[in-house]
């Protein structure tokens, strides 16, 4: 493994960040990435949150000035959510509720491939707090996982789309669903009241 990806899957791990470009010269970048203002502006007319399931299209330069481009979705949010089979001795509150955050990004047909993964995503609260995406996968988590760890690949004009298990304080429901990636201005689609 060469310097520079030792020093990217560094950085993954430390900051949580979505992950690199698949680059064959070995330089490395975040991927899927929120766009520059203008592209924000070409993606979102409205102001405040997106709707569940609208796509927020954004644009981006790799490190060695290859294009970045792609789609990233908040499909939809479940609480409580069903088909969960995990312990509740895995959550972080005394008595959470299970919830299901389905997403999905697609690469644009002139992007570079993109490494995507759960790092990015958070749930906002009504009270300005955020619970980031816990990374849980395996056993009892309901399938298809959006990739955790050092996520996955997804090549010029592919989607990946995956659910991502939250617990949540009972009582609690967000408000918000965020898509932050290292360095990019956030995204961010409403959620439905209950």
């Amino acid at each position: 493994m060469n310097i520079r990806r030792i020093a990217c899957v560094a950085l993954l791990v430390a900051a949580s960040a979505t992950g690199c470009s698949n680059d064959p010269s070995g330089n490395k970048a975040p991927t899927t990435p929120a766009p520059t203002a203008s592209a924000a502006a070409k993606g979102n007319t409205e102001s405040g949150p997106l709707k569940l399931g609208v796509g927020h299209q954004w644009t981006d330069t790799d490190y060695d000035g290859s294009p970045l481009s792609g789609t990233t979705t908040a499909i939809s949010y479940t609480q409580p959510a069903t088909g969960v089979d995990l312990p509740d001795e895995v959550s972080d509150f005394k008595n959470p509720v299970w919830a299901i955050l389905e997403v999905k990004v697609c690469a644009g047909k002139d992007s570079s491939t993109l490494n995507v993964s759960q790092g990015p995503w958070a749930l906002g609260f009504p009270d300005d707090t955020r619970l980031q995406a816990p990374g849980t996968s395996g056993s009892g988590v309901p399938k298809p996982e959006y990739p955790t760890g050092d996520g996955a690949l997804v090549k010029a004009g592919t989607c990946l789309r995956g659910k991502i298990t939250f617990s949540v304080d009972e009582g609690t429901r967000p408000n918000e669903i965020i898509y932050a990636p290292e360095g990019k201005d956030p995204v961010e689609w409403a959620v439905p009241k209950a």
